[in-house]
């Protein structure tokens, strides 16, 4: 755990070998689909109008635990995976308790707390087992697999002190120990560096989940047809959703592929951390797309959701892809970046109804695709 200790140093940085997700991998995805879907409805609880400001809370505090358990079984996949019996096994194991944990997923924080507590717990903890085995089959990588072991077991501790106080002070313990989850291998970069993760599995996997939340986003727009009123402006709405989520799309996965996959990505963090937000405005832009089909909220509320789900999603993006382009495209992206920010920003200030907002956002992204992929051109 103390980084000033000697650190073994494996033969090569890199792991470009090519692979691709696992059968199992994906099984363990599409069990992530309920507790995804849960977690993006909690947007879509409206009054008079209004989403109050703890629902956005209460979104991202399920969120960070759910993206959280998910990245752990992948990370393990992508530096240790053996896809043999007792590693099959330990998967179906943390599928039943995403089960659980998707069960367990509600606004009613104190209700549902222990179910989900245990079913987040118990993946975790499954995932500290994987973990712990890796040290006895790969002892040249137990430098990695000891240290992820140790601090993930220590996160999971600090979250079942929180069975013994309530109010508040559990939720500040549950998230304390979330909180020294993610922070531990921030600190042991260096270390995770010596084992780093597939160049072509990593992105994959969390592309796959990114799929998940844009198909979320389509749900989104086909489920709000039962209450669809069919006007020209609702047609023109659930176009422009369809439109916005294709173009994001096209964003995410045109720069993923040509600039991300199979490049050194050593510890892959910044894959890893800027993920998180991507997931939580792909989450937030399915309840924008609903509620500009079915206008359910008022204006000023419309405003705040759109730009907390479209600018959180976006930096992220634009961060990730800036930390891969080259050097000479830098300035030229973050021109091209900054642009697309400060108009978004101003359509939303200023835009007078939601019909505009959602027309304009979708006129500007289709925009900001055709000149990401002219500044990618001049590169070949």
């Amino acid at each position: 755990m103390n980084e000033s200790q000697p650190i073994i140093e494996t033969p090569s940085l890199e792991n470009n070998e090519h692979r691709s997700a696992t059968w199992i991998e994906l099984f363990f995805d599409l069990i992530f689909v309920v507790a995804v879907a849960k977690a993006a409805h909690v947007l879509l609880h409206v009054h008079d109008g209004h989403i109050e400001s703890v629902i956005y809370l209460k979104y991202v505090l399920i969120m960070i635990p759910l993206w959280w358990a998910w990245t752990g079984s992948t990370l393990y996949s992508s530096r240790f995976d053996c896809d043999d019996v007792l590693q099959r096994i330990l998967s179906f194991a943390q599928m039943f308790c995403v089960v659980i944990l998707a069960v367990n997923i509600n606004t009613d924080f104190d209700t549902y707390y222990f179910g989900f507590l245990m079913g987040y717990v118990a993946i975790r903890f499954f995932t500290v087992l994987m973990y712990a085995r890796a040290s006895f089959n790969y002892p040249e990588k137990k430098h990695v697999s000891n240290y992820l072991a140790v601090a993930f077991s220590i996160g999971i501790l600090i979250s079942l002190c929180s069975l013994f106080f309530d109010g508040l002070l559990r939720y500040i313990i549950l998230y304390t120990g979330i909180a020294f989850d993610i922070i531990m291998p921030l600190l042991g970069g260096k270390r995770l560096k010596t084992v780093p993760v597939n160049s072509h599995h990593l992105p994959e996997r969390f592309g796959l989940l990114t799929i998940i939340l844009f198909g979320e986003a389509i749900l989104s727009l086909a489920n709000s047809f039962k209450d669809f009123s069919w006007t020209i402006e609702s047609i023109a709405m659930a176009s422009c959703g369809f439109i916005l989520t294709c173009s994001f799309w096209w964003l995410y996965f045109d720069n993923t592929d040509r600039k991300v996959t199979g490049k050194i990505v050593g510890h892959g963090q910044s894959i890893i951390y800027s993920h998180i937000l991507i997931y939580i405005g792909l989450g937030g832009m399915a309840a924008m797309i609903r509620f500009a089909v079915i206008p359910e909220l008022n204006l000023f509320d419309y405003k705040i959701l759109a730009m907390f789900s479209v600018l959180t999603f976006i930096l992220a993006l634009q961060f990730l892809h800036f930390m891969f382009h080259q050097g000479k495209l830098r300035k030229q992206l973050l021109i091209n970046a900054f642009i697309y920010n400060l108009i978004f920003v101003a359509l939303i200030i200023f835009g007078f109804s939601i019909t505009f907002i959602m027309a304009s956002v979708t006129s500007l992204t289709v925009f900001y695709v055709v000149t990401d992929r002219y500044i990618f051109s001049k590169s070949i």
